[in-house]
């Protein structure tokens, strides 16, 4: 690939490796979606199952971001 290319370069000790730059993919309505079902699940995973938890976290990681690793292979933004 070459250095125009939507890729960030990362040095990792004497390895190089490249990772692709997500870019913001979540609009407004869908954090404030995620905002609050994450917030559920992780009210729910602390006295339940830990799946929920975990699921939960992973919802508030997605808004904290902005960026949903789904929908940016699906080619899909809700910008």
């Amino acid at each position: 690939m070459d250095e125009s290319s939507n890729v960030k370069k990362v040095e990792s000790g004497t390895k190089q490796f490249k990772m692709p730059d997500m870019a913001k993919n979540i609009g407004v309505t869908d954090k404030n979606i995620r905002l609050g079902a994450g917030g559920a699940l992780v009210l729910v995973g602390i006295f339940g199952s830990k799946l929920w938890l975990v699921l939960g976290l992973v919802l508030l990681a997605t808004v904290y971001f902005g960026t949903c690793p789904v929908y940016h292979f699906a080619k899909h933004d809700t910008l």
